[in-house]
């Protein structure tokens, strides 16, 4: 069925990468959506307090993709509780997937990956850290 960008996130830099890996892939996209809004509260409380963030379930049939390309911001260097919620629903069902996670603080957090990846039961085919600036999206490669 071809390729997916899966994303979490709506801010502009978020929109600017899922552009460039939906033509990089010749993909179409996704968007992970939460049940309730989200505020700055709760985001630092889904990272410092285990506040579970309940998202809605998926309407795609994630095995029908031969690649899921999951582009993430980062919340407090963190995978953001909504996109680990619905990772925990698609176990199984996702072969092949590379992690995007934008990040401009420029401090690579690596045990992101591997907490992804723990939870789907799989590895990941690649991994990039991506910063954003007015001119360019920058990518860091991670393996």
């Amino acid at each position: 069925m071809g390729n997916l960008v899966l994303f979490y996130g709506n801010n502009k830099n978020i929109k600017k990468i899922v552009a460039k890996y939906r033509e990089m892939f010749k993909a179409s996209s996704y968007s992970i959506e939460t049940t309730e809004k989200v505020s700055i509260i709760k985001k630092f409380k889904s990272v410092y307090s285990n506040l579970y963030i309940p998202v809605k379930r998926c309407t795609l049939n994630l095995a029908n993709y031969e690649t899921i390309i999951l582009v993430s911001e980062l919340w407090y260097d963190q995978i953001p509780s909504p996109v680990l919620r619905f990772l925990e629903q698609q176990t199984g069902k996702i072969h092949n997937i590379i992690y995007v996670l934008y990040n401009n603080n420029k401090e690579d957090k690596q045990k992101e990956f591997d907490k992804m990846d723990n939870i789907l039961n799989l590895r990941r085919m690649k991994a990039y850290f991506v910063t954003v600036t007015k001119k360019d999206i920058h990518v860091r490669v991670y393996q």
